[in-house]
């Protein structure tokens, strides 16, 4: 690096160059996943727009790799590189709701947290995840399950539109009207294709407050309360979301002592339909005799941060995740296993149901491909000892081969580390895979941002679908 005309670049920059001798170099090279320890060639800590263009550009004429963080919350490390350059968005994060129109200009830094406290200055919201820390770069990027899909959709189906720093350094703004074949890579292509610096959503009236919470039993009841849930939400209304949680029971009051540290299965309740009526969830609270129970009208945001204690920064983590087409006995069954042997108190399994208005949108309309009526089952191997890593990892391991033995054999890329990088070619087909990989030689043809679920380049696009047109 040190060859390298370094200084000249941050004499140029809004915001900060980080080297790895700099301090402060240590704290930004950190990722969420404490598992992820790489080390970039340099760090651009971008204030603006003009940072990103100077980073790629400078990244080009030195044939650098280039990585890009959001939020930071890959679990695959993917905001981070060995060797590269990293383009550290997460200074960027400004937020420009417009009322009128219901839409969201949000900057490609900004989190969950940062969009909600936004829109919902105006009663809006945008579907998105489950912990408020996570990027809405990567969310979007590769699907965006959450909160609200069932009524709303995916994060993705609510792009309108995205301005992106290709690997040239031009800028272009792809959306339904203008850089057609960039605007549907975009929506669960991951970023492949260029760096987002800002994305534009659709907004839905929500909130601000919504009926929700938990409802949970301990974890000898599942069998019971995975098939209760595969029957009730079948005709529950789309307002309502309802995913199932394996976990073990945090040293809550409102959780009988004797309980607490146990394993539990719950049912996470969000319920935004504008009379909040509780009869919409009482059948969940009947059931059965349930060991928690805390649903009532909160705020939208504090639902949005009601995961985050359950998954902090700084443990080490590996995740995976697969489609079940049903939920027969045989899948309750090892779910119901697994979900009774959970290797560390920190690690959790989500029973999601993927149906409503997710899968309404055509297979074709995004790159996002999943569009069945199924079940989205999420691994997710937490731990904060570093000697429990081997152990933890097994447990992850042995769980999701056993699920894709009786799954579709599909995933959420979002729940996938790079040592899965065999599934990226089983969540696009090979129709899907040439278009994306036409698409990604078009704006990056030397894969200069290669740290993803990577799609290489291929040949020009198709006469057909031209990327500007």
């Amino acid at each position: 690096m040190s060859q390298l005309p370094t200084d000249q670049l941050a004499a140029r920059l809004r915001g900060e160059l980080l080297l790895p001798d700099d301090l402060g170099y240590e704290d930004a090279r950190r990722v969420y996943n404490a598992a992820i320890n790489r080390r970039p060639a340099m760090i651009v800590r971008c204030r603006g727009v003009a940072d990103v263009v100077l980073s790629v550009r400078f990244a080009a004429e030195h044939s650098l790799p280039v990585a890009v963080r959001g939020g930071g919350h890959s679990v695959a490390g993917h905001g981070t590189c060995d060797d590269g350059v990293l383009v550290d968005l997460s200074g960027m994060h400004d937020v420009r709701v417009d009322p009128e129109a219901r839409t969201v200009r949000v900057a490609g830094g900004a989190t969950l947290g940062d969009l909600d406290a936004g829109t919902q200055l105006f009663g809006l919201a945008t579907p998105t995840g489950q912990v408020s820390m996570t990027g809405i770069a990567g969310l979007t990027l590769n699907g965006g399950m959450g909160m609200l899909q069932r009524r709303y959709g995916l994060t993705c189906d609510n792009l309108l539109s995205a301005d992106v720093v290709t690997a040239d350094g031009s800028i272009v703004t792809a959306s339904a009207d203008s850089h057609q074949e960039l605007f549907w890579a975009l929506r669960g292509g991951g970023g492949n294709f260029g760096v987002v610096t800002s994305f534009e959503f659709r907004c839905h009236p929500v909130g601000p407050t919504v009926l929700a919470g938990m409802v949970a039993w301990p974890v000898d009841k599942a069998p019971e309360v995975l098939a209760f849930l595969r029957d009730y939400i079948v005709d529950a209304p789309e307002e309502l979301s309802a995913d199932a949680l394996f976990m073990s029971a945090p040293p809550l009051d409102v959780i009988p002592q004797e309980y607490q540290g146990t394993r539990l299965i719950g049912i996470f309740l969000r319920y935004v339909g504008a009379d909040l009526d509780p009869e919409v969830v009482r059948p969940v609270r009947e059931f059965g005799t349930p060991v928690l129970d805390f649903v009532y009208p909160m705020p939208y945001v504090a639902v949005q941060q009601m995961l985050d204690p359950l998954n902090p920064n700084g443990n080490l983590h590996y995740w995976t995740g697969e489609y079940l087409a049903e939920l027969g006995d045989k899948q309750i069954e090892l779910l119901s296993r697994y979900g009774a042997s959970l290797p560390d108190p920190h690690s959790i399994i989500e029973v999601i149901p993927f149906n409503a208005a997710v899968t309404r949108v055509a297979p074709d309309a995004t790159a996002f491909s999943h569009r069945q009526d199924s079940w989205l089952i999420h691994i997710l191997g937490q731990w904060p000892d570093p000697a429990d890593s081997h152990r933890c990892r097994n447990w992850v391991k042995r769980a999701g081969a056993d699920l894709r033995a009786i799954g579709s054999g599909d995933t959420y890329l979002n729940l996938v580390t790079d040592e899965e990088v065999d599934r990226v070619d089983s969540v696009w087909n090979k129709t899907r895979m040439r278009r994306l990989a036409k698409v990604k030689a078009h704006y990056d043809p030397t894969n200069m941002f290669r740290f993803n679920h990577n799609i290489k380049p291929a040949g020009p696009l198709v006469s057909h679908a031209q990327p500007g047109s």
